[in-house]
């Protein structure tokens, strides 16, 4: 009894082998924006001076006469609206293209990764990945 107890500590343990597989990571898929074709507007300032005359040109031109009005101060904030729209929509596009580069920076490094475990399992003459 003692022998055998002796035998079993006298051997040396196997080794344990850590495998690893890369894991492909779901790539980020965004649609593409469709481009913005603006259509074009005529703008018609009426004032009391032509208001008859605008009148006549667009009941001559089978048009119907009815009129959108803005102060000076709607004008310029129409203005500043579309600017703060243009705004965002270029920091959207920023933000787009730092997910870009996240994503292909990201990609490469695993790749590096992977390329690397590969060149050392053959450098050591150990295979990482029995499954294959």
């Amino acid at each position: 009894m003692i022998l055998i107890g002796l035998a079993a500590c006298s051997t040396t343990p196997q080794q344990i082998q850590v495998t690893s597989k890369p894991i492909e990571k779901p790539e980020l898929v965004l649609p593409l924006v469709d481009e913005v074709n603006m259509r074009r507007i005529e703008w018609i300032v009426i004032n009391e001076d032509n208001l008859e005359e605008v009148k006549a040109r667009l009941q001559s031109e089978g048009k119907p006469f009815a009129f959108y009005s803005l102060t000076g101060k709607m004008y310029g904030d129409l203005g500043l609206n579309f600017s703060d729209i243009r705004a965002l929509v270029q920091q959207q596009q920023q933000i787009i293209i730092a997910y870009e580069n996240y994503y292909k920076a990201a990609n490469e490094a695993l790749d590096e990764a992977e390329a690397q475990r590969q060149t050392d399992s053959v450098q050591k003459g150990i295979d990482l990945n029995p499954f294959d």
